[in-house]
């Protein structure tokens, strides 16, 4: 498996059941976007960091930067700059796009 990371901008919203982002250092979450050629959905397991740390996620507030980190060999099949994707961890929690890819 290939390791990605990318940078987003990532707009948080509530979920149904109370889970939303938090302003912790790191945490895992679900990416789901879709494939550029099948636009079929894809899930992929991210670790996400809130880029400065200083901007708490909260529920309808604007756009935060942050860094995913994901593992998959067809990741790019899917995510490129200006992709759109969400972040879901039993319901969507986030909406983001990619704003540039860091080369690890």
């Amino acid at each position: 498996m290939k390791r990605y990371k990318y940078q987003a901008l990532v707009t948080p919203r509530s979920a149904d059941d109370g889970d939303t982002l938090t302003a912790e250092a790191s945490q895992r979450v679900v990416v789901r976007a879709v494939n550029i050629e099948t636009h079929r959905s894809q899930l992929f397991r991210a670790l996400l960091d809130s880029d400065g740390g200083t901007t708490p996620f909260r529920p309808g507030s604007s756009q935060v930067l942050v860094t995913l980190r994901l593992l998959g060999d067809d990741v790019c099949d899917c995510l490129e700059v200006g992709s759109h994707f969400a972040l879901w961890r039993g319901a969507d929690i986030g909406d983001g796009v990619i704003t540039r890819r860091l080369y690890v």
